[in-house]
């Protein structure tokens, strides 16, 4: 009985050691990823977006679609959030709406006032607005170029009176 029990232990421990030696390549690879990014924002060598005051930001959907919260039904959707840049401080830039129309299943909704925050990257940005009775959340990261366009993502929660849509749109980004 006793040999029996050091028998498993044995075999237990031995794919525990062999797991353990498969899986440390991958966990130096992800935290060598990590911390050369750390690194790389730290030293200075991610560019900062360098806006100015004035200056517009034209965010256009080239493809996307929404879904409306509580219920299966979705559909194609498409924004155009164009805004101006109204503060510049060391952590990121504040941002003002200057147009911005987001249609849903065909209904369009034109944005009446709201504004945005960058980051100093200009990687991340978030924000509110309002079109009459209908408000909205969004937040969209910029992916980077390809080509002569840069591209990013943009997720949107919007509530219209009794409906809410969650839209998410792949954009060009035109600074």
């Amino acid at each position: 009985m006793k040999t029996k029990s050091i028998a498993i232990a044995a075999t237990v421990g031995t794919f525990a050691v062999a797991a353990l030696l498969f899986a440390l390549p991958a966990i130096a690879v992800t935290s060598a990823r990590q911390n050369s990014d750390i690194q790389q924002s730290q030293s200075g060598t991610t560019q900062e977006a360098r806006l100015s005051v004035g200056q517009t930001l034209t965010l256009t959907s080239v493809a996307g679609g929404y879904r409306e919260i509580g219920t299966s039904v979705n559909g194609t959707a498409a924004a155009s959030l164009t805004f101006r840049v109204t503060g510049a401080f060391t952590g990121g830039y504040a941002l003002s709406m200057t147009g911005v129309t987001i249609t849903v299943n065909g209904t369009a909704y034109v944005i009446s006032s709201g504004s945005a925050e960058l980051g100093r990257y200009g990687v991340r940005m978030a924000g509110q607005g309002q079109a009459g009775s209908a408000q909205f959340l969004f937040a969209s990261r910029d992916l980077g170029g390809f080509g002569s366009s840069n591209f990013g993502v943009l997720r949107v929660d919007l509530t219209s009176v009794s409906q809410e849509f969650g839209l998410r749109l792949l954009v060009t980004v035109h600074k």
